[in-house]
């Protein structure tokens, strides 16, 4: 099995699991970045890495035109607006958008395919990206033998590698456990 498939059967599985499901880190934040981004109603906003959807669906009942992207296809079961299927590293053409919300994805991406993942989302964002970054290991992944944080880096390791493909990075400060960062082209 392929790099790609190998990682899309293990989402595939980890969405199987009703425990993964339950936690939702972008809806934890979607408000957050809704006001630090400055989104208004009508504008376009991928989220990249949708999970279940819930941030997705938040973001599309307060006004704005979302697409959800994840890599599994049983994934996105909370939202009700369009859905692409792919991988980061190989995004599939589907536009671009004014907004790029990606929480709790760029720890899973492989450490090869970090820069592809990020070059593809600055391509496709107008205005501003946010992204949250786990700096820790996850243990979900043990139910199916599976290790989900393939890219545990610093802090300073994520502000580089976000500055290589945006021109602004404001992260915001006191963060320990996450980069939480603003990106603009």
């Amino acid at each position: 099995m392929d790099h790609l498939n190998a990682e899309r059967a293990k989402y595939e599985k980890m969405w199987a699991q009703p425990a993964y499901r339950e936690r939702s880190p972008g809806f934890r934040l979607v408000a957050t970045a809704f006001d630090w981004m400055g989104m208004r109603e009508g504008q376009t906003l991928c989220d990249y890495g949708a999970g279940t959807g819930r941030a997705s669906q938040w973001l599309a009942d307060h006004g704005l035109r979302v697409t959800a992207f994840d890599i599994a296809e049983n994934a996105i079961t909370e939202f009700d607006g369009p859905k692409v299927i792919g991988t980061l590293w190989d995004m599939p053409a589907f536009g671009t958008f004014d907004y790029g919300f990606c929480c709790d994805v760029m720890e899973h991406i492989p450490p090869e395919h970090v820069s592809d993942c990020l070059k593809g989302i600055a391509l496709r964002t107008a205005r501003c990206a946010f992204f949250q970054i786990a700096l820790f290991e996850c243990h979900m992944g043990k139910g199916i033998g599976e290790h989900l944080h393939l890219t545990v880096k610093p802090t300073n390791w994520w502000v580089a590698a976000l500055q290589r493909h945006f021109g602004s990075v404001e992260i915001k400060p006191g963060e320990t456990k996450y980069v939480i960062a603003k990106c603009t082209p």
